[in-house]
Parts: C-alpha cells; sequence; structure tokens
C-alpha cells in the first residue's frame, strides 16, 4: 500500500475530507435551526398563557438545542476529529452572526 500524505492511504485522506465536508453543512444546518429554536423559546417565554403546543415547542426546542451543542458533536469527535472540529467551527460561527441579526 502506498501512502500519501503524512503516512494516510487514498481512502483514509478523501473519508477525512468528507467527514470535513459533512460537519460543515451539519454545521450550517444546526446554525440555522438552532436559532429557530431559541427564537420559539423567546416566544415561549414571551406568552402568557401556555398551551400544550406551546409546552411542545418549548421541549423540541430544548431537545434541538441539546442535540446540536452537546450529543453529536461528541458522536462526531468519536469518529473524527477533524469533522467535529469543523462541525463546532460552523455551528458557533454562524450562530453568533446570526444572534447578533437576531438580537437587533
Amino acid at each position: 500500500m502506498e501512502s500519501g500524505l503524512n503516512g494516510l492511504s487514498f481512502s483514509q485522506i478523501v473519508n477525512t475530507a468528507l467527514f470535513i465536508v459533512s460537519g460543515f453543512f451539519f454545521g450550517i444546518f444546526a446554525s440555522r435551526n438552532s436559532l429557530f429554536s431559541v427564537m420559539n423559546l423567546r416566544n415561549a417565554f414571551a406568552e402568557k398563557d401556555f398551551s400544550p403546543s406551546s409546552v411542545f415547542k418549548i421541549a423540541y426546542s430544548i431537545l434541538f438545542i441539546a442535540l446540536a451543542f452537546l450529543v453529536f458533536p461528541s458522536w462526531m469527535a468519536s469518529r473524527t476529529t477533524a469533522g467535529a472540529f469543523t462541525y463546532y467551527a460552523v455551528l458557533l460561527f454562524y450562530f453568533s452572526k446570526g444572534w447578533k441579526n437576531f438580537s437587533h
């Protein structure tokens, strides 16, 4: 087997590149939906009366934020460090960018 970049085989290089690309796209998806979850939480707590649908929205929003910021990155880090790093970098970048636009 011939070695490529830093002793990695071609399939390992392609695998790492695909994990980086998937981390990028999952990070964009998660940041966008995390902002929607934060908006749902803000709107739900701004309302005076709670209905079963608003409680469901709160639970879904909290679950998605926990999944996006804790569960999925830890699962991805167990597979690849490069993909998890890319995911977190993209997630935090676009979340902070959207948060600035959302806060005004």
